[in-house]
């Protein structure tokens, strides 16, 4: 779950952005925060972070904490008290309203001359190579896989069907983020070529 929230100043007279708003805080300033499952996680979320070309991303200096349900002018003097102000920033947070667009790829091939299980296995082993996730499969029946690249997540689902004339056909749709969907159409497209040709 990524959780990204805007913060203007609360002490140096900056008007505080509207709850909800999209549009950059007074400072272009946004918290990000990650939460993630396990180490593979961890590490693609901070890989992204480190490498982003646009703005400036830094870690938090210091400790921070999130605080809700207090008199922040109270807490600040006592702070203040323990540590010189110039150590010490605070900021309102609002929830940012935003979502990740989801991007969709889609592969329709048909094979002549080649059996259903032929086309299994090479989706099988495609699954495998990129270390795909099996997820069982869909309330249609097709099978559902995870995968994780370095161009992002993605699920996978497929559906191969036996059609007349000997000809069998595959249908895929990858759902994800950012480059990956693509990414693994191509990949995809071209093992296939080279397991069923």
């Amino acid at each position: 779950m990524c959780e990204s929230v805007d913060a203007g100043r609360r002490r140096d007279g900056a008007p505080r952005p509207v709850e909800g708003s999209t549009e950059m805080s007074e400072d272009g300033a946004y918290l990000v925060v990650v939460d993630y499952e396990d180490e593979r996680e961890r590490k693609r979320a901070e890989y992204l972070l480190d490498n982003w070309e646009d703005g400036t991303i830094e870690s938090l200096d210091g400790m921070s904490r999130v605080v809700r349900d207090v008199d922040i002018d109270e807490l600040y003097d006592q702070l203040a008290a323990k540590v010189p102000e110039e150590e010490l920033s605070a900021y309102e947070l609002n929830r940012v309203d935003t979502e990740a667009t989801q991007v969709q790829a889609t592969i329709d091939e048909t094979f002549d001359d080649v059996e259903a299980e032929r086309v299994e296995w090479a989706m099988e082993s495609i699954m495998k190579k990129r270390k795909a996730v099996d997820q069982g499969s869909t309330t249609d029946g097709e099978s559902l896989w995870a995968v994780y690249t370095k161009k992002g997540r993605a699920e996978i689902q497929y559906d191969i069907r036996e059609r007349e004339q000997n000809t069998v056909r595959l249908h895929v749709v990858i759902d994800g983020f950012g480059e990956a969907p693509e990414f693994l159409r191509e990949f995809i497209e071209e093992e296939i070529g080279y397991m069923i040709a």
